[in-house]
């Protein structure tokens, strides 16, 4: 498989559990699941989201030109995985740093929306980049 196809697949997946959480979040908090789903699928896609980076970045070395952050989705991208891991930490923290618990939570949330905002148009820029869109 083409490290650009693995690249996408494994963006896509990533940013649809990342999706799923957020919807776990905003829709099932009444049931006693909640949070162990959210985190999981939080931290499922997030995983993929980086090995989706990491592929990225080896196909980006593979290629004799190099194309280092050269157009808005390599741009977007790079700010979307920076996202990707700040907001898991941040939702992490609140159970070991109950004093900022608020904080926290708060800053978690915004993170995650700013994610779900930014996944999407980054992928679209990259369907874009490849010609497909």
């Amino acid at each position: 498989m083409p490290l650009f196809l693995l690249h996408a697949l494994l963006m896509m997946a990533g940013f649809l559990t990342v999706f799923a959480a957020l919807t776990v979040a905003m829709t099932q908090r009444r049931k006693k699941w909640w949070l162990k789903t959210h985190k999981a699928l939080g931290l499922t896609g997030s995983s993929l989201i980086l090995l989706g980076a990491i592929t990225a970045i080896a196909a980006v070395s593979a290629t004799p030109q190099a194309h280092h952050l050269r157009s808005p989705h390599t741009w977007l991208g790079a700010a979307t995985v920076l996202a990707v891991i700040i907001t898991p930490t941040l939702g992490l923290l609140q159970f070991r740093i109950p004093r900022k618990v608020e904080t926290l939570r708060v800053a978690h949330r915004l993170s995650g929306r700013i994610v779900n905002l930014m996944a999407p148009v980054a992928i679209l820029l990259g369907l874009r980049v490849a010609g497909i869109v």
